[in-house]
């Protein structure tokens, strides 16, 4: 499964792996376009080897050398963006479901990508138009991979936050506003990174909230 995208591509993968593996035809592709799998308790069946540990594939120089392209130096799958790390199969979700510290670059481009987007779309969440997928990946690309789990877990919360304080200053303005209805822009010039971050609070080990104004001295 990857973490921080639009889709569930990785765990699409990686039953396609198994259901191959389970399989044995000969005849069958996985979705890399090369006969492969990632092994079960059995270990590898004749005529596959291990390209890295627990997948294997075909015995065959050219499917080999196009198989290892869709894994990093340590044998780990790359997923939709090309990013390693973003695996969470097999871990609890206690594991990277954490708040950590994210960079001030990636929470003002977060930021940056709620605002345009809450204007674009008067406050609806539109997965055909949205960017977030790319916000997300540019951040994971600019921190090690072990961090990338619970920084990208983190800037989500950081995310929810931010559509939150559009929505409050949006009804605050019209308190008969709803998603999808016209709205004055301007009710949000105010409504900076700083300003909204000055309000957020974390709730829990895996959590961020939003204050509210009154709360506010």
């Amino acid at each position: 499964m990857r973490v921080g995208g639009s889709g569930q591509d990785y765990q699409s993968i990686l039953r396609m792996l198994q259901q191959l593996n389970r399989q044995k035809k000969s005849s069958s592709l996985d979705i890399f376009g090369m006969l492969g799998g990632k092994a079960g308790g059995g270990g590898s069946s004749a005529g596959m080897v291990e390209v890295v540990p627990g997948y294997f594939c075909k015995n065959d120089p050219r499917i080999i050398a196009n198989f290892r392209k869709n894994f990093d130096e340590d044998g780990d799958l790359y997923n939709s963006h090309g990013i390693a790390g973003m695996d969470i199969t097999g871990k609890d979700p206690s594991e990277w479901h954490k708040i950590v510290d994210v960079s001030e670059e990636g929470r003002q481009s977060m930021f940056d990508m709620v605002k345009r987007e809450f204007i674009q779309e008067k406050g609806i969440a539109n997965g055909d138009t949205t960017q977030r997928s790319e916000v997300f990946a540019a951040y994971q690309r600019s921190i090690p991979k072990k961090d990338r789990l619970t920084a990208t877990w983190t800037l989500g919360q950081y995310e929810r936050q931010y559509n939150k304080a559009m929505y409050e200053a949006v009804r605050a303005s019209n308190p008969d506003w709803q998603p999808g209805m016209d709205f004055d822009e301007s009710v949000l010039s105010g409504i900076t990174r700083e300003s909204v971050e000055a309000r957020i609070v974390q709730t829990g080990t895996d959590s961020l909230g939003l204050r509210s104004i009154d709360c506010l001295a």
